[in-house]
């Protein structure tokens, strides 16, 4: 599902963001990527989302090499992968259900599906009383709901999502991650990128773990070993 091969990222002449960084996401797989603010966690989902290309190494997502395809390309990759961004991205002239029904909107879907689904992303995430509203007039919890019910509308077979439970109580993590690991059993393959330790410790998944931009432990490794 994704392969990096020796990926380095370099902004300028500051730090590498990533140094040297190789590992495997299969398909199917639930896994928490982790380490201090800092630690290329963000740059990384960036780079499996194409946002932007690597310095070096090979980037592989469903089997294409990401950071070679064309500008045209991007977008068809994108249909399969749903994200969850740290600052949220949520269109602010469209209202919470319209940000919602975007991703499908973009595919085609008929809009009486479109409907059907926005209805069910919404109410799976506590918000379908507030589907006509504005995001700058939400809290910045219900737009994080509402960035998740977006990346999960379409189904797709990725998911990426970068701190998706930071500004929720503890109530609404646990409903979030049910719904992210409900879309894992159904077969989406799903990375959060945390610095949460207790929902680590509450999610027994594979962790990856980054610090100063280098891989410096692999869950996936350990078992491996361990067996």
């Amino acid at each position: 599902m994704i392969q990096l091969f020796h990926v380095q990222k370099q902004y300028g002449a500051e730090a590498p963001a990533l140094v040297d960084v190789s590992l495997a996401v299969h398909k199917g797989e639930f896994v928490f990527l982790t380490g201090p603010s800092g630690a290329g966690k963000s740059t990384l989902l960036r780079l499996v989302f194409c946002a932007e290309p690597p310095t070096d190494g090979q980037i592989l997502v469903f089997g294409r090499n990401v950071a070679r395809v064309r500008p045209s390309s991007v977008p068809f990759i994108r249909r399969s992968i749903g994200v969850v961004f740290q600052d949220f991205k949520l269109l602010e002239h469209r209202t919470l259900a319209e940000n919602v029904a975007f991703p499908l909107e973009v595919r085609g879907v008929r809009p009486r599906e479109v409907e059907r689904r926005v209805n069910l992303a919404l109410r799976g995430v506590g918000l379908e009383h507030r589907a006509g509203r504005f995001p700058l007039s939400l809290s910045g919890g219900e737009q994080q709901r509402a960035a998740v019910a977006r990346a999960l509308v379409g189904d797709p077979a990725l998911l990426l999502a970068d701190e998706p439970t930071g500004n929720l109580d503890t109530e609404r993590t646990a409903e979030v991650m049910q719904l992210l690991e409900s879309a894992n059993a159904r077969g989406t393959t799903v990375v959060v990128a945390t610095h949460d330790r207790a929902l680590l410790a509450r999610h027994k998944k594979r962790v990856i773990s980054l610090e100063g931009g280098r891989l410096v432990s692999d869950g996936e490794q350990v078992r491996r070993t361990s067996s």
